[in-house]
């Protein structure tokens, strides 16, 4: 019998999976596995004390999230962010997210920002007691939605688009600021802020606001990545 059993619909499979991807993630998080490294299926299944399926299904997902890479010969291996475009994409976000939250704290719509507020409030009530906030890097899901939302209620359509691709192309970087609870107390606390400018209409204030939230978190980001890249490359 396989280690993953027979498995009605493929639900244990499944949850095989999710564990592996997790596994792996906090691996290429950490840095601890170094570049250029091979992931084996086999091996990682070894690892995993698990078929190779759910092996197989996590690496897709890594691949597709940006953590590994397929090199010439179809082989898996750990990828390497480029400092330079790393910079180059946090230079554009603050550009993109200074003005939402300008244009949100003048020609916003009210409805929505106070419902973005009154969500936000809740999630922070909830982060503080007892609730299902996601904790660890899956938190840049909960933190994309915020600025989704905020260029949403700006009214600028393309400032929109232009953010939801933005967050493609650099969630494989912003994982790395939600990879500790006191980060993501400070982003939500610092959510909370940036509203409470929007709302009263301080177009300066709000965007101010926005610019030093999105360098705080690069800052975090550039040191953490920085840390996983050194040990990747100082590993054997």
């Amino acid at each position: 019998m396989a280690r993953n059993g027979s498995d009605v619909g493929g639900k244990r499979a499944l949850s095989h999976a999710d564990r592996v991807y997790a596994g792996l993630r906090e691996q290429l998080l950490r840095g601890d596995l170094p570049v250029g490294r091979r992931l084996v299926e086999q091996q990682l299944a070894a690892d995993f004390d698990t078929s190779r399926t759910p092996v197989r299904e996590a690496l897709r997902r890594l691949e597709g999230d940006g953590h590994i890479v397929r090199g010439p010969g179809g082989g898996l291996s750990p990828s390497a962010p480029s400092v330079k475009s790393m910079r180059e994409l946090y230079e554009v976000r603050v550009a993109i997210e200074e003005l939402v939250a300008r244009r949100a704290a003048t020609a916003g719509d009210r409805g929505r920002l106070e419902s973005i507020e009154r969500d936000w409030r809740t999630l922070e009530a909830g982060w503080h007691g007892t609730s299902d906030v996601p904790r660890g890097p899956d938190f840049v899901h909960v933190d994309e939605a915020f600025h989704l939302a905020l260029a949403g209620a700006s009214g600028n359509d393309v400032a929109e688009v232009l953010l939801g691709d933005m967050n493609d192309r650099i969630r494989i970087l912003r994982v790395h600021d939600f990879t500790t609870d006191d980060r993501i107390a400070a982003t939500i606390a610092e959510h909370r802020e940036i509203l409470g400018r929007v709302l009263a209409g301080d177009a300066d204030a709000a965007a101010a606001f926005m610019r030093a939230h999105v360098q705080r978190s690069a800052l975090v980001v550039r040191e953490r990545v920085g840390e996983a890249l050194a040990r990747m490359f100082e590993l054997p």
